[in-house]
C-alpha cells in the first residue's frame, strides 16, 4: 500500500501500521522513502554503506544504513523527556533556503527543538528532541536525498533536558572563521584522536594545546597545559592561533579541542592549508570525552577539569566535580555562568545561589533589579537598545565592581 503527498506532519500523528510504507515527496528536492519504525528490526542484515573515509566531509550514498542502531547506545532522557545531542557534516549543500524551509517545518513537526545552521558548506546542529522521536529524526536524514550517509553517529549530550525554548534554522557560515572556509580548505582536515587516546596525545613532548573555545569557556573547564588565546571571538582566535604556530616547525605536534568539534575541524583545516603537517584534534570534543570519562571513571583518570560549558538553556554539563572558577559578585567558588535576569542586559556572569538571591538574578545595577521585576509585557513595552558591547558582554572582570556590576549607560 503506498499514498502520495502524506506530510511528515501527519505521518507523525498517524497510526503507525505494521508492514505499511509512505511515500513522501513534499517538494523536488526531498524524494523519502519511510519505513515505520516498527518494521525496522534490530535483527535485520547490515546493508552496503559506503562513505567517505572522514566522518566530517562526507559523500553521497544511496542505500542507508541499520537505522535502528546507529545511534545506540542511546541515553537516558530528561525528566522532561527531551535528549540532548548535535553533529555536523561539511559537504556541497546546494538550495540552501529550500533546505532551511524544510528542516524548519519538518523537523518543528517531530516536536524538535535547537539552533541548526546551513550553508553551502554543510551543516551544523544542535538539538533536543523527545526521546520517542531519535529514530524518526534518523530516519529522515537517512532518507533524505541531501542528507543521506552525511550525517554519522550523533554526539549525544552529558546531562539531558529541553535545552531550548523553539526550533531555529538559519543560512549562515557554520562557523564565523573571520577567513572564507570553502571545502577546498576543508579537505584539509587535521588527524581525529579518539576520546580513549586523547591522554596519551597530551602526554607527547613539546605538544601545543590549544583550547578552541572562547575564555569564558576556559574559565570553568579545560584540560591541563591547555593554552586558550585571550580574545572575544572565534575569528580572533583563529588568526592568533596562526601566528602562534607560524614561529613553530612545520611537523611540530599540536593539539586542539573544543565543546563538539567543529571549530577545531575548520581551524584544524586551516593550519593545515598554511603547511602544518602534525596537527590533531579531538574527535567529538569536550562533549564526547565527557561520554568517556563516565564510562572509564572507575578505572581512568579524567584530563579535563571541571565543566564543559553549553551554548544553550543548560549553560553548562559537569565533566569532574573540580570547581575552577569564583562567583563575579561575592568571590565564593562557583561555577555557574547565567545571564542577567534583565533581558536587555544579558550580562553572561558567575553567580552563585546566595548573590542570585540578593540581587534578584541579575547582575545587582539598581535598573536590572527593578526591570527584572516587571511582567513580560511591561518589560517588551519598555525594552531598552543594548547595554553591552560584546566583549563587555562576555568579560564581567571588565565591569563588576564591589559585587555589582556598572555601565556608563548608568551615569
Amino acid at each position: 500500500m503506498f499514498r502520495r503527498g502524506v506530510s511528515v506532519a501527519r505521518r507523525v500523528v498517524a497510526p503507525r501500521l505494521r508492514g505499511t510504507h509512505v511515500w513522501i515527496q513534499p517538494q523536488p528536492l526531498y524524494t523519502q522513502w519511510i519505513k515505520p519504525r516498527s518494521a525496522i528490526r534490530l535483527t535485520e542484515p547490515a546493508r552496503r554503506y559506503t562513505t567517505h573515509s572522514s566522518l566530517y566531509l562526507r559523500t553521497h550514498t544511496d542505500l542507508p544504513p541499520q537505522l535502528s542502531t546507529m545511534d545506540a547506545p542511546y541515553p537516558v532522557p530528561g525528566s522532561d523527556g527531551f535528549v540532548t545531542l548535535s553533529f555536523y557534516s561539511f559537504f556541497s549543500l546546494q538550495s540552501i533556503q529550500t533546505t532551511r524551509s524544510h528542516l524548519q517545518a519538518q523537523w518543528e513537526a517531530l516536536g524538535i527543538v535547537g539552533r541548526v545552521y546551513v550553508s553551502n558548506e554543510g551543516i551544523n546542529a544542535q538539538l533536543s528532541v523527545p526521546f520517542a522521536k531519535i529514530i524518526d529524526l534518523r530516519e529522515w536524514l537517512e532518507h533524505s536525498t541531501v542528507f543521506r550517509g552525511r550525517i554519522s553517529r550523533f554526539n549525544w549530550a552529558l546531562e539531558h533536558s529541553q535545552a531550548f525554548k523553539a526550533l531555529h534554522v538559519r543560512v549562515r557560515p557554520l562557523v564565523a572563521a573571520g577567513v572564507e572556509v570553502g571545502l577546498d580548505v576543508l579537505a584539509n582536515e587535521p588527524e581525529y584522536v579518539e576520546p580513549k587516546d586523547w591522554g596519551k596525545e597530551l602526554d607527547t613532548p613539546d605538544a601545543l594545546v590549544l583550547d578552541m573555545r572562547n575564555t569564558y569557556e576556559y574559565r570553568v573547564g579545560r584540560f591541563d597545559n591547555a593554552v586558550c588565546p585571550d580574545v572575544d571571538t572565534f575569528r580572533e582566535e583563529l588568526d592568533q592561533v596562526r601566528t602562534m604556530c607560524s614561529t613553530r616547525p612545520r611537523d611540530a605536534p599540536i593539539l586542539m579541542y573544543c565543546t563538539g568539534g567543529i571549530r577545531c575541524s575548520v581551524a584544524g583545516a586551516v593550519l593545515r592549508g598554511d603547511g602544518l603537517t602534525n596537527v590533531k584534534t579531538l574527535r567529538g570534543g569536550v562533549i564526547a570525552y565527557g561520554q568517556h570519562v563516565r564510562k572509564t571513571q572507575e578505572t581512568q583518570e579524567s584530563r579535563f577539569r571541571g565543566k564543559n560549558f553549553t551554548f544553550d538553556k543548560r549553560r553548562g554539563e559537569v565533566v569532574t566535580s573540580e570547581i575552577l572558577a569564583k562567583c563575579d559578585q561575592c568571590g565564593s567558588e562557583c561555577d555557574t555562568f547565567v545571564n542577567c535576569a534583565h533581558t536587555s542586559c544579558n550580562l553572561l556572569f558567575i553567580q552563585c545561589p546566595g548573590c542570585a538571591e540578593k540581587h534578584k538574578k541579575t547582575c545587582g545595577r539598581e535598573l536590572c533589579v527593578e526591570r527584572a521585576q516587571l511582567s513580560h509585557e511591561e518589560r517588551v513595552k519598555q525594552k531598552l537598545p543594548p547595554q553591552w558591547s560584546h566583549r563587555e558582554r562576555v568579560r564581567p572582570e571588565l565591569v563588576f565592581r564591589d559585587g555589582v556590576a556598572h555601565n556608563p549607560l548608568d551615569n
